[in-house]
């Protein structure tokens, strides 16, 4: 998947300009449609913080976590009032969701407002599977077809992510089971509910290491490679894919929708605070811990990208709706 990527501030000020002094009036909130302690939510949070102690909007900012189906949060956001106090925060699972006939609504249906940061994921698996490699994860998955559950928020990005490995590796087959995001799918692996999923990068840090950057040893998972063009840091004798023998990447960029309809200046001014927010410290500490590329993009940079990304992942949602 091509990657676009924008510096913060130049883009910022040659699509957004100046908000209009009227807004915000009131409180503004964003509906982050995952259980809290995922990359959405640290991600919502961690704007939320620079943009308060920032003082870059006069309003505060409320993020709202909708568990279950990321459906159910994506839809209050498309059916709210288009007052542009009301935001989405998601990712690539919205197109996931469409492309796989999981929603009868799509990113089309939204308002975009801007993107920021980028994460790619690791195929993971329990230190006692008995599994060392992706190699191993794999032609496992290919020897015994339908066998390996592979935990997923079916339609988004852990269920493409799995399909796409299915495809690196032809004749592999997972069994996919509708689990959550990517806390949900942390539990239901260490509980041995599911064998694999796959999780960001933060999400490893932060379930598997400890804070000087060792590996923690009460940790029951483990990852078997990396699905960016070059090694995580912090794990840095883990395999690419590629480096592994498989032709994957992915990397999937944090969205920011609004409803139809909502007034240009809410769109421009929260696009605005956003690319501000990228410039605090706050945000580039959280970028560089969780190995985020700190990207942003607006106006027709940003609506260029998903109409790129829609064109390279409506194909595996397709083929998700199958699985």
């Amino acid at each position: 998947m091509k990657r676009v990527v924008a510096l913060a501030a130049a883009a910022m000020i040659a699509v957004t300009g100046q908000a209009m002094a009227e807004w915000p009036e009131k409180p503004i909130k964003v509906v982050v449609p995952f259980k809290a302690g995922g990359t959405s939510d640290q991600t919502g949070r961690i704007y939320q913080q620079a943009i308060k102690e920032g003082e870059i909007l006069s309003q505060p900012i409320t993020v709202l976590n909708v568990g279950g189906h990321y459906s159910i949060g994506s839809r209050q956001v498309m059916e709210a009032e288009a007052d542009g106090y009301t935001f989405l925060l998601v990712h690539i699972a919205l197109m996931g969701g469409e492309g796989s006939g999981a929603m009868d609504f799509g990113w089309r249906d939204f308002e975009p407002v801007a993107a920021t940061g980028e994460f790619c994921v690791l195929p993971m698996v329990r230190k006692d599977s008995g599994i060392n490699t992706v190699q191993e994860l794999l032609e496992k998955a290919k020897e015994e077809p339908d066998t390996l559950i592979f935990g997923a928020n079916l339609g988004a990005i852990n269920h493409m992510a799995g399909i796409m490995m299915e495809q690196a590796n032809p004749g592999t087959k997972f069994r996919f089971v509708q689990i959550g995001g990517g806390t949900a799918n942390f539990t239901a692996l260490t509980g041995a509910q599911t064998d694999t999923t796959v999780l960001s990068g933060a999400e490893v840090v932060k379930f598997t290491l400890l804070p000087d950057g060792s590996d923690n040893p009460e940790s029951q998972i483990k990852a078997l490679a990396y699905t960016g063009a070059e090694r995580l840091p912090a794990l840095p004798d883990l395999p690419t894919m590629k480096e592994a023998g498989y032709d994957m990447e992915f990397c999937i960029k944090s969205w920011w929708f609004a409803p139809k309809g909502t007034p240009q200046e809410a769109i421009d001014g929260f696009a605005e605070a956003l690319g501000k927010s990228m410039e605090t410290d706050v945000v580039k500490s959280f970028n560089e811990e969780r190995y985020f590329t700190p990207v942003f993009l607006a106006g027709d940079e940003l609506m260029d990208d998903l109409n790129n990304t829609w064109t390279a992942i409506e194909p595996v949602a397709k083929l998700a709706a199958q699985k």
